[in-house]
């Protein structure tokens, strides 16, 4: 488990963000950091992709091909 300092001002906001949402605050914080890490891991997979971006396929020929052009 790690330790960290935080502003009395932020724990105090996040104490209500949980009440709100109706979790501890040690889940609230856990959920925002998992939240966090997935985020970063998006951006990390969008800027490979956008480096080798691999064939794109048109819209039209993505709704043609699932047949949703009725």
């Amino acid at each position: 488990m790690a330790t960290i300092q935080i502003p009395d001002k932020l724990a105090s906001q996040i104490e209500q963000g949980a009440q709100r949402a109706g979790e501890t605050s040690a889940a609230f914080l856990s959920e925002a950091v998992l939240s966090r890490l997935e985020d970063l891991e998006d951006i990390a997979i969008a800027t490979e992709r956008l480096k080798n971006p691999g064939r794109r396929i048109p819209l039209e020929e993505v709704v043609r091909d699932l047949g949703l052009d009725d």
